[in-house]
């Protein structure tokens, strides 16, 4: 049996003090004020907030209300038809193929040594059917290496090429397949 004072010794060094249980004070002090801060706002919101918001509301339909009175039906059924012819052509022109983009896009796509003598558009396929003259086949490989770096296009076809040698130059027939949202947007 081990001495009284060796015991004690031992208790010392392995009791340690006693925790305290339940939540700190300070902890729940905080944890209540933050809680009804909340309550407040929420409050606020719900029931100042709201009343304001609903009571602007019943404002803004009452100006709306007094300045229909204003307008005589006539005006209004007129406006409305108008506004749908507006509604109706836009609808209409999105779908509208351009054409016209075609020009633009060829005037910045076209080396100066190359010119075009037949060109063929088809809406349904969205290609343009183009045959020209190049003033040799390396500014003809040069025209077709700039229309296959343009964005607007899908793909190029060389078709036909044949070179005239007594003059030096290339006649070429060729394809140009358009991207979609090319021909819907005008340019």
């Amino acid at each position: 049996m081990p001495e009284p004072g060796t015991q004690a010794k031992l208790e010392e060094q392995f009791v340690s003090e006693a925790i305290p249980i339940g939540l700190p004070w300070r902890l729940l002090v905080f944890a209540t004020i933050l809680f009804g801060f909340a309550l407040l706002i929420y409050f606020g919101l719900r029931f100042g907030y709201a009343n304001f918001l609903n009571a602007e509301a019943e404002n803004l339909d009452k100006k709306i209300e007094e300045l229909s009175l204003q307008v005589r039906e006539e005006d209004q059924q007129n406006f409305i038809n108008f506004y749908s012819q507006l509604i109706n052509l836009k609808k209409v022109l999105d779908r509208h193929i351009f054409p016209s983009n075609i020009f633009n896009f060829l005037e910045k796509n076209t080396l100066g040594n190359v010119y075009y003598n037949r060109a063929e558009f088809s809406a349904r396929e969205k290609s343009l059917d183009l045959s020209g003259l190049a003033n040799g086949a390396q500014v003809l490989v040069q025209q077709l290496s700039l229309f296959d770096r343009a964005s607007e296009l899908d793909g190029v076809i060389l078709e036909q090429m044949s070179l005239d040698p007594k003059s030096g130059g290339a006649t070429f027939a060729a394809k140009l397949n358009f991207d979609d949202n090319f021909l819907l947007l005008p340019r």
